[in-house]
Formats: C-alpha cells, sequence, structure tokens
C-alpha cells in the first residue's frame, strides 16, 4: 500500500527564457490567488524551495507582507531553505552555506521556518558535500532529481547519500519525470483511474518505504484549476492505497519515520549520471565562459578579502560590516540560479548577471579597502584634513591564513599634480611629464608597467582630493607577511642592501630559469618545460572545433580553426619576475577573419609554479576553443577541487542504451584546479574561474576558453534530441571579442598527505597573492598586523567571516586528508571563549583558549566551524 502526498507547487525559475521583470508579474498574479484563496488545513503549495521569491513578490505588494506571514507561520504557504535554487556544481561550499544562511534571514524576517528539507529539484548535478552541508543546517532529508537514477545506481527512490567526511542523509529521489510528475491531474473519474495506474505501476517498482511524494505544478505554473477536485478524484482512484492532498514537510515526517525502519542502500560522491533516467545536462560548464570566471572572481573576493577583513576590523573595534556583506552576497547569490549561472538562459538575462557581478565586485571592493583602513588604524577623515603630513605607503595585504613571504605585486603611485574640479578647473597651458615610480625601502623591485592616471582620496566629511599620479605595477620581493594580515612599506628612495632571493628568475633569449623550474620556446612556438628531472616538450595544445550545439549541450565536430605562430618576444627578464609571451592568429577556412591568442608564460623567484596568462580576440561563431596542458602523467587518476575539497572523478561507463536520450560529455566542472596523479608523479592545474576541463589519458588537460553558440535550445543535435529549453537567438553567447584567463601548472610527487598539503597552499599562491596597494595619505607607518593563522598539514582555510547574529567570529577549515589532523587557529586579537558549531552557526561544545590559540581535531575530511569571540 501506498502512502501518497500530492504537494501542490511551482518550479519558479527567476529568469530563463523571460527576463526576471516579466516572470516576477506572473509570480505576484500566483501569490496574489494564493493569499486570496489559501491551501485548505494540513496541506500547502511549495513555492520551490528557494525565499527569494517572497522577496521579489513583496517589493511589489508590500502591503500583503503579514498574510504571507501568516500563511508561512500556519504551513499553507512553504518556501527555503535556499535563497535561490542556484547551480550546486559551480559555486563554492562556502557560496552554497551563504545561500542557504541568507534564505533563512528571509524567512525568519516573517517569523517563519523552512521545511525540513534540502530541496534539490532541478539542479544539473550534485556536489558530495551535499549531505555535509544539509546535516550543517539540521535539515534530515534531501530531495533531487537529475544527476541519479539508472542502472549505476540502486533502483530505488530513498537512500542514505554519504559525504566525504562521513555524513549520511536521507535522499530521496523523483520520478523520471520529475517535479512535473504529477502535473495536470484529471478531474473526471476515468482519466484519474488511468492516471493513477500509470502512476502507482512506476512508484512502487522503485519505493524504499511505501511513502511518496506526487508534485503537482511545474515550471511557472500557478495553482492547477480545480486542484482539490482532481486531488479528490486520485484519492478516490486509488483504492486501498492512501492518496491525499499534503504539504512538503509532513511528507518529510512520514517519509523519515519509515526510513528508519528500512535498511536504505547507501551511496556516495557527487550525483552527475542520470543517463538512461533523466537527461543529466552536463555540458554547461563552459556556456557563456566569461561569466563563470567572473562569479569565481566575485567569491574570492567576497571569502577571501572581503569577509575576513571586516571580521578582523570588528575584533579590533570597528563597527559591524556585515550587513553591508550580506547586501553583497545577495547581489552575487542573485546570479546563482541554474539557469542564470550555467548560462542557458536568454541573453538580457545575461546582460543582468554582468551588472550584478559587477556590482557584487564593487561591494566587495569597497568593503575590503574600508576594512583594512580599519585594521590598520588609518583614519581617513582626520588623513583627509592633514594633506601636508602625509608618508605615502604600500599596503601588501596577505589572504592566506599561512603567513608567506615571496613575490608581491604592487601598485605605486606618486603625485605629480592637483586636479582641480568644479568652477575654475580649466586646464593650465603646462605639460608634465610622468614622472619614474620610486622605489621601496628594504626591498628588491622590478618595475612591470608604468602610466598616468587620475587618483582620488576620499573622505566621508570632504570632497575627494583629485590627482594626477604616476601609477607603477611593480614586483617586490618580500620577507614574510603575517597570515591574514598586512605590512607596510614605506615609499622613498631604495635604501641599504635591498633583500634579494636566493634564487631569482634568469632570461637567457626565450628561456627562463629560477633554479626550480626551467622553460624554454623554441622559433616554432613548442614549450619545453624542466623541473626535478621531469622535462614536459611541447607544453601547449590549442584546441578549436566546430560546436554545433546549443547552451545546454556541446556538439563537437571538426577543426574549426588553425594556429598559426605570429611570434615569441620575452617580456620580462627578471629578477623577480622571467616571462615570455607567445602569440597565434586562428584561421577558419573560407573567412577572412582571424582570432587571436596570446599566452604569457612567467616564473616567478622561489616559486615551482609555472604561470600562464591567456588573452585573445575571438572572431568566429560556433564553436569551441581550449587550451590543453601536457602534464607528462599518463593514465593517472583525476581529483577535482569542489565543493569542500577534492573528489576522485572517475569517468564514467555508460552503455550505448543509456547513451539515446543524452550522450555524456568527457567534460566536468573545474573549481580552483585539477589534479592528475600517477604512481609516482602527479600534476596540479590551476584555474582562475574558468569552469569546465577535460582530462585525456594521455596527461593532458584542457580548459575551454569558451564555447561560442547562438542558440539557447536545439532539438536536433545527436547528443541530446529534443529541447531542453524554449528555442530563443542568443548571439551574445558566441562570445565575440576579448577573452582572457589565468592558469598556473605545478608539477609534484604521487598522492600523498604532503602533496595534497603542497597543492591547497599552491592554490593560495596562484589565486590570491600577496598584492599591495599606495596609501597616499598615510600619516604614519603602521606594525605589521596577524589576523588568523591556521596550522595543521593538509588544513584548507574555507571561512573567516562575522557570525550571522554579530557575536562571534567565525573560522572554518577543511581536512583534506583521509586521516585525522590536529589542528589551530591562532588569532591576533585576545580570544575570550571558543566554541565547534554547525554550518549554520549553531554552537556546539567549548573549546579551551590558550594564548589566543584554540586547537583542534578535524576528522577525516571534516569540515571544522569554531566560532570564537
Amino acid at each position: 500500500m501506498l502512502s501518497a502526498h500530492v504537494v501542490a507547487h511551482t518550479h519558479w525559475d527567476r529568469e530563463w527564457y523571460h527576463p526576471f521583470v516579466r516572470f516576477r508579474q506572473r509570480l505576484v498574479a500566483l501569490v496574489d490567488e494564493l493569499l486570496d484563496d489559501p491551501p485548505a488545513s494540513n496541506e500547502s503549495f511549495l513555492l520551490d524551495g528557494q525565499a527569494i521569491v517572497l522577496e521579489d513578490y513583496l517589493d511589489v505588494r508590500p502591503e500583503r507582507a503579514a498574510e504571507i506571514a501568516a500563511l508561512l507561520q500556519r504551513g499553507s504557504l512553504e518556501a527555503g531553505p535556499w535563497y535561490v535554487l542556484a547551480d550546486e556544481l559551480l559555486p563554492s561550499g562556502e557560496a552554497l552555506v551563504r545561500n542557504l544562511l541568507l534564505g533563512r534571514r528571509v524567512l525568519r524576517r516573517l517569523r517563519a521556518s523552512s521545511p525540513p528539507v534540502l530541496y534539490c529539484p532541478d539542479s544539473f548535478g550534485h556536489p558530495a558535500a551535499l549531505p555535509a552541508i544539509a546535516a550543517g543546517f539540521a535539515l534530515p532529508l534531501i530531495l533531487i532529481w537529475r544527476g541519479f537514477g539508472g542502472r549505476r545506481w540502486p533502483p530505488t527512490d530513498t537512500v542514505l547519500w554519504q559525504a566525504p567526511d562521513g555524513e549520511r542523509v536521507v535522499t530521496y529521489h523523483l520520478p523520471p519525470n520529475g517535479y512535473e510528475y504529477g502535473s495536470a491531474l484529471p478531474v473526471e473519474e476515468v482519466a484519474a483511474r488511468e492516471r493513477w495506474a500509470r502512476m502507482r505501476d512506476e512508484l512502487t517498482s522503485r519505493s524504499a518505504t511505501g511513502v511518496v511524494i506526487v508534485p503537482n505544478g511545474a515550471d511557472h505554473h500557478a495553482r492547477q484549476r480545480e486542484q482539490r477536485a482532481a486531488v479528490h478524484a486520485l484519492a478516490a482512484a486509488a483504492g486501498n492505497d492512501v492518496v491525499r492532498a499534503s504539504s512538503l514537510s509532513a511528507f518529510t515526517d512520514e517519509l523519515l519515520a519509515r526510513a528508519r525502519e528500512k535498511p536504505l542502500p547507501c551511496v556516495q560522491g557527487e550525483l552527475r549520471d542520470s543517463y538512461g533516467y533523466t537527461w543529466t545536462l552536463q555540458g554547461t560548464f563552459a556556456s557563456r565562459a566569461a561569466q563563470k570566471r567572473g562569479n569565481a572572481r566575485a567569491e574570492r573576493l567576497l571569502v577571501r578579502d572581503a569577509e575576513p577583513w571586516a571580521a578582523l576590523a570588528r575584533r579590533r573595534g570597528a563597527l559591524s560590516r556585515w550587513p553591508l556583506l550580506v547586501a553583497a552576497w545577495r547581489t552575487l547569490l542573485q546570479a546563482h540560479p541554474h539557469d542564470t549561472l550555467c548560462g542557458c538562459s536568454i541573453d538580457a538575462v545575461a546582460r543582468a548577471m554582468d551588472r550584478r557581478l559587477d556590482d557584487a565586485i564593487a561591494q566587495g571592493v569597497g568593503i575590503r579597502d574600508d576594512a583594512i583602513a580599519d585594521v590598520i588604524g588609518h583614519d581617513v577623515v582626520d588623513a583627509r584634513s592633514r594633506k601636508s603630513s602625509w608618508h605615502p605607503i604600500v599596503i601588501v595585504r596577505n589572504r592566506s591564513a599561512r603567513p608567506r613571504g615571496g613575490v608581491a605585486i604592487v601598485e605605486i603611485k606618486n603625485f605629480i599634480a592637483d586636479v582641480p574640479v568644479g568652477p575654475g578647473s580649466a586646464p593650465a597651458s603646462t605639460n608634465t611629464p610622468m614622472r619614474a615610480a620610486s622605489s621601496i625601502d628594504g626591498a628588491a623591485i622590478q618595475l612591470l608597467s608604468e602610466r598616468e592616471e587620475y587618483d582620488r582620496i576620499e573622505s566621508p566629511r570632504h570632497y575627494p582630493d583629485n590627482d594626477l599620479v604616476a601609477s607603477a605595477r611593480a614586483a617586490v620581493w618580500l620577507a614574510a607577511v603575517p597570515a591574514y594580515g598586512v605590512a607596510a612599506l614605506p615609499l622613498g628612495t631604495l635604501g641599504g642592501r635591498a633583500a634579494k632571493p636566493s634564487r631569482a628568475v634568469r632570461a637567457v633569449g626565450h628561456s627562463l630559469d629560477n633554479g626550480i623550474v626551467n622553460v624554454s620556446v623554441d622559433a616554432r612556438g613548442r614549450v619545453d618545460l624542466k623541473m626535478a628531472g621531469r622535462r614536459i616538450r611541447d607544453l601547449f595544445v590549442i584546441d578549436d572545433r566546430v560546436d554545433e550545439g546549443d547552451l545546454y549541450t556541446p556538439s563537437i565536430r571538426g577543426e574549426c580553426a588553425t594556429a598559426e605562430l605570429r611570434d615569441v618576444s620575452t617580456t620580462h627578464r627578471g629578477p623577480l619576475i622571467g616571462e615570455v609571451r607567445l602569440r597565434w592568429r586562428l584561421r577558419s577556412p573560407g573567412s577572412r577573419r582571424a582570432s587571436t591568442l596570446s599566452v604569457r608564460v612567467q616564473l616567478v623567484a622561489e616559486s615551482p609554479l609555472v604561470r600562464m596568462r591567456i588573452d585573445g580576440h575571438n572572431r568566429h561563431r560556433d564553436h569551441r576553443l581550449r587550451l590543453g596542458v601536457r602534464t607528462g602523467t599518463a593514465a593517472a587518476v583525476v581529483w577535482a577541487d569542489a565543493a569542500f575539497g577534492p573528489v576522485r572523478r572517475d569517468p564514467l561507463s555508460v552503455p550505448n542504451e543509456d547513451r539515446e536520450r543524452e550522450t555524456p560529455p568527457p567534460t566536468a566542472p573545474l573549481h580552483r584546479y585539477v589534479s592528475l596523479f600517477g604512481v609516482d608523479a602527479g600534476a596540479t592545474l590551476f584555474s582562475d574561474g574558468l569552469a569546465e576541463y577535460e582530462a585525456t589519458k594521455n596527461g593532458e588537460l584542457f580548459v575551454t576558453l569558451l564555447r561560442a553558440v547562438g542558440e539557447l535550445s536545439r532539438n536536433d543535435l545527436p547528443e541530446r534530441p529534443g529541447h531542453a529549453g524554449w528555442p530563443a537567438p542568443t548571439p551574445l553567447a558566441q562570445a565575440l571579442g576579448p577573452f582572457s584567463a589565468r592558469f598556473a601548472l605545478l608539477l609534484h610527487g604521487a598522492r600523498e598527505n604532503r602533496t595534497v598539503d603542497s597543492i591547497e597552499r599552491a592554490a593560495d599562491d596562484a589565486l590570491l597573492p600577496l598584492e599591495g596597494r599606495t596609501l597616499r595619505s598615510a600619516l604614519t607607518v603602521p606594525a605589521p598586523t596577524l589576523g588568523a593563522e591556521l596550522r595543521g598539514e593538509g588544513l584548507a582555510f574555507s571561512a573567516l567571516k562575522e557570525s550571522e547574529d554579530g557575536e562571534w567570529m567565525v573560522a572554518r577549515c577543511v581536512n583534506l586528508l583521509e586521516t585525522p589532523v590536529q589542528g589551530s587557529w591562532r588569532f591576533g586579537v585576545p580570544i575570550r571563549e571558543a566554541y565547534t558549531a554547525r554550518l549554520d552557526e549553531t554552537l556546539g561544545e567549548s573549546i579551551s583558549v590558550e594564548d589566543n590559540t584554540v586547537e583542534f581535531i578535524a576528522l577525516s575530511r571534516a569540515t571544522v566551524t569554531i566560532l570564537v569571540r
């Protein structure tokens, strides 16, 4: 006998084939109807597991907030726990946590809470850490559709899903038709009997507990007309089975009660394989690739820059900036719905995402800069009124939870002339020559570029002081900067004997050597790399292929363009940075236009990383352009960075009968890095945000620079017959114009604890290098500051932020190893008390504090959250 809960719902893609504002108009009508005729007692209408729809509605109908709150509190409306139904494989683990925290915040403003379900009805796959995230928010059930089901999984609708840290959560899987399974229920008696007979056969064959959900709704659908009569007709047709109008909460309660009595199969790892069951849609990781990169940059800015400095400033007596950070995250998370972040929406949605990314970055930079001023004790109001006392300094910040020295990239600004604004600001007939950038006391310096620009010194109580400055970008050699600390360097002439690296970069012709790595480029543009007895010949592969696909699915064909080397030049010769630039034309047969591609290969003093800066201009349509890097590590095991730690990725083995409806692509999602491990050696490629890679059997790692396609959805693709979305032209998705990327390659040993730890440290060095900027209005030279230092082999920094309630500082790390690790956090401010906590910041057990240090044990692959004050 089945116990079937019919839950009325809508699946609400906030933007997709219409922009957000058009869909919001339909949302307002839908919710108005629900408020005017609410669900009956013990029933609900589910607003798709996300809280942003409540904000969107109340932005237009604020006068109905009390009615919305009353129905949420009664359970007649259900929403959350997410803020937005995000893609789950592209965002970082911290972004998924912020998503849930903001969803909870929205509901709490309405004195409501979400159903106890991590509701994921349409995500294009799920990360391995999702059970740990659910448990971290006390959500005992996960509901999913895509990414699971078919011959390679247990043939059941309910399983235990185990995260890498061992956390297990009950997971319910929807039928092949997903959240539309119970849409358009018939009212007529005969039709209802026929519908239930079909549904029962499908539900019973997979039911592990006898408890099933029948989602009654579909994309952007209002409540079904005569919905109560339709459910009544289905219940009458069900005979001995129990069918009733219900809620997601009631379904969860009964399912979990039954599940406790049943031995459920256990699954592990990512859920990215539903081939033969339903579309998995794993081809979106390079659609509108530049936006993925922009999102990754914005996430890094908020998680690794703005949040930590704001938390450290607060602990040094500054006002809380957490409300500003919530606003910045709200902006960024509105770019995370899967149709938005995955790039499978119309061009109007893509333009809106660009604006959100720009806005989130502007907010993050402002929070970071203001917080750092507080950390070093710089009063911008006092400084603005004392211009005669300015002593310019360079503030170098270390965005890592370990002390670091070496090469820092700094921006040096020297005053040229005051630039008035307003009446009387007409220019005089003078020609002021550019002034060279000054050196920095006690440091070796290498000038990289110079220009003139305008620079403003601002204060909340003054007009800006606007100046023309000589701005130089330079590499500087530094001793160690404290963990999450800053070091101040006075501008001036180079005094005394400068500190220098013991292994500087040397350039001879088109060869670079820093005593660790040697890179040489021949006249035909072939790059050879040597390091520690290893040699990789012809390092790069340029792969440009025709792509006849759409924004959901690549359809790769023959060659699009061939690469013709234009020139090779040595652009920096050391001693801190050496760089060789290679430039190619990409010519397509029959086309008079050629795309361009430039790769700058860099070595940095004392660093084993081979850095690569990619710039190009795309002039071709309907193609996929990739850069391949040979690693010399054939037949390797692949480990790829993902939410809360890397995961092992083995190639999918999908039989031909399961490929008929959708062919799995050979590509996979890329977070910060992907590693290849052989028996004795390995290699890791770091990416600053491009999100799709492919690992080949012979040890090549390809990263997609761009996919240029012009259709949202096509129905004639052999890789996926049928439309995945409503067809629409997407000319912006052809990605015409400039593109860029940043990569780094690290050669290392086999996969062992020391190697895993070194890869994580190299990720910080590659993606979060030491950086500095000139503070021209400094009145003093502040002493170096320590923010927070994380110790323990294999422990990766995850977050340092102010708690949601403003009472604590949250320090989170992830154990990347398969064994427990003794770890500690050391802080630069006095610590009174510390507690363990869940991801949702619920307090756990008290931890002892000694000398501003908190020690802890991180279990295998565990995410450890500690609250201190």
